[in-house]
């Protein structure tokens, strides 16, 4: 299970680290907008904010997925594959993991009707354009594809550690 708290904590320490001014932490909350006549909820999101050192104001939309499920989706895209990994041990969760990890193919996994990706692209678009807005989704477990890792991205999905020693230090630049 991921200590929301500590993970949290780290983020802080690193920002400040880094030279970060501006640094607020939300409380989380849950997000309800509309999206296509429906309405969509994006469960306990911490919102994060913070000035780097070329003056830039990101806003980083955080939440921890505690899906039994492993996920190949890409940030750059809109498709998204699934496996299922209730009822397997942690032996079994790690083979398959290394199964996928070690090829690009999505034989055996079910494409998402409603991709991973959707519902924070229509989020996203509800915020304030002229800001650097990226949502960021903590997987339970490694994300089978690699993310991209660009200053101009504004989606991320992948464990914790990926997250913060690949994406986050992009934007603390």
């Amino acid at each position: 299970m991921i200590n929301k708290k500590e993970k949290l904590k780290d983020i802080y320490n690193y920002l400040k680290e880094c030279g970060c001014t501006s640094i607020e932490f939300y409380l989380p909350q849950d997000v309800k907008f509309e999206a296509k006549n429906s309405m969509r909820v994006i469960r306990e999101i911490y919102k994060i904010s913070f000035m780097n050192k070329n003056f830039k104001v990101f806003n980083f939309f955080l939440t921890f997925n505690t899906n039994n499920i492993l996920y190949r989706a890409e940030n750059t895209t809109n498709a998204s594959w699934c496996i299922t990994l209730d009822d397997k041990s942690s032996q079994e969760v790690e083979r398959i993991l290394d199964v996928y990890l070690n090829k690009d193919s999505v034989m055996g996994l079910s494409k998402m009707e409603q991709p991973i990706q959707s519902t924070p692209i229509r989020f996203l678009d509800t915020l304030d354009p002229n800001q650097f807005n990226i949502y960021v989704e903590i997987l339970k477990y490694k994300n089978i594809t690699k993310q991209s890792c660009k200053i101009t991205d504004y989606m991320f999905f992948d464990e914790f550690d990926v997250f913060f020693k690949e994406f986050l230090p992009i934007f603390t630049q």
